[in-house]
């Protein structure tokens, strides 16, 4: 059975948006995390594909259509590992709300969509 992020040790909340593209999931994100802040809590953003480790290697192949479902996969699946170890645990254990534009739910939706 999996663990709750308290039972982990972890102070802080992680809330995660999922959707389609364009589903406006950034503009509402953003306003909840203006809202919050506005409260005074300490709020971080992290959205898909947005590790440094992997960021322009995507853009690079996605412009040159390099990419197969697989690299896809693994890109996103080092993408989500980078941010989850060096963004996401450290903020969560120090209590941040942590709010995520799609989290790994999103790994395993995309191969499927993508024929693979």
């Amino acid at each position: 059975m999996m663990k709750t992020f308290a039972e982990l040790g972890f102070l802080g909340l992680l809330i995660a948006v999922e959707g389609l593209d364009g589903s406006g999931k950034s503009t509402q994100i953003y306003l909840l995390k203006r809202w919050l802040e506005l409260r005074g809590l300490k709020v971080f953003f992290s959205e898909w594909n947005s590790s440094e480790l992997v960021k322009s290697a995507t853009s690079k192949g996605k412009k040159m259509t390099l990419l197969t479902p697989t690299t896809f996969s693994l890109i996103h699946a080092t993408d989500f590992a980078d941010r989850y170890e060096r963004q996401l645990v450290p903020l969560l254990r120090a209590g941040c709300l942590v709010l995520c534009d799609r989290f790994f739910f999103t790994a395993f939706a995309l191969p499927p969509i993508r024929g693979f």
